[in-house]
């Protein structure tokens, strides 16, 4: 008859032929790999050593300053927040006060890292029993004292009573050789209104005598108009202002301009 096929047998043939085909391809690879993997190590080595090489280069070439300056970012100030108002209807008080409160609720939370330990809060005109002796004092390296002022004006462009003194002061030409707030940063919130024809005048004074008296400004004085509604500019202020007056004063902002330049 006719001509049976044993495909179990041709199959396992096959089988057997594949079998012997894939050791030996696996034989070679092995060879292969065992040839190679020396020259594979050898040339990671070299680009290890270019990458270390390179590396080298580019710390040597990196200012030595910039190392230096970012290895004294202070973790926490020695001072305190200081927190002075100058008020003649009660709006820079709250304002003032409600800036320390809400410092010192953060405080209270352990998980809160902040880097001023404390808060003083007074009227600007307890500066010298206060504060001045603190700002005068030179701090840790690369770091500054910190100060925020919240005053308004009354009258024709006058200090408010509780402030009067503190402008005085500033204003006097033996205060410029003094220059109280070389050790200072600092960031105004001046009140006024625009129905008047001197806007935040006492503000804007404090701001500049600052300035002019050795003081870092941190920040634009900002300038809060009660005939439009002072809460326009006093609530985007209020929930900023320490986190830029802490980097003025920790050493960060300075790192980043010696870094960019």
């Amino acid at each position: 008859g006719g001509t049976v096929i044993d495909n179990n047998s041709n199959g396992g043939g096959g089988g057997g032929g594949n079998n012997e085909q894939e050791t030996k391809d696996d034989n070679d690879a092995v060879d292969a790999a065992t040839t190679t993997l020396p020259e594979q190590l050898d040339q990671k080595l070299v680009v290890a050593e270019e990458t270390a090489s390179t590396s080298v280069q580019q710390q040597q070439a990196t200012p030595a300053v910039s190392k230096e300056v970012t290895q004294e970012i202070a973790k926490e100030s020695t001072t305190p927040l200081y927190v002075l108002y100058g008020s003649a209807t009660g709006n820079a008080e709250h304002i003032a006060k409600e800036v320390a409160a809400t410092y010192e609720l953060y405080l209270k939370n352990p998980s809160f890292i902040g880097y001023f330990p404390s808060v003083i809060c007074c009227e600007l005109n307890d500066y010298k029993k206060k504060c001045l002796t603190q700002w005068e004092t030179e701090p840790p390296s690369n770091t500054k004292h910190g100060i925020i002022i919240v005053c308004s004006t009354t009258g024709n462009a006058d200090a408010p009573e509780n402030s009067d003194r503190f402008v005085r002061w500033l204003k006097r030409k033996s205060t410029d050789t003094q220059q109280p707030f070389k050790h200072c940063a600092y960031a105004v919130l001046a009140l006024g209104d625009t129905n008047y024809d001197v806007f935040c005048a006492t503000g804007k004074t404090i701001d500049k005598r600052l300035k002019e008296l050795g003081g870092t400004r941190c920040c634009l004085v900002a300038l809060a108009d009660e005939a439009t509604g002072l809460e326009e500019t006093v609530d985007p202020w209020t929930g900023s202002v320490i986190q830029k007056l802490a980097a003025e004063c920790n050493g960060s902002t300075r790192i980043q301009e010696s870094v960019s330049s």
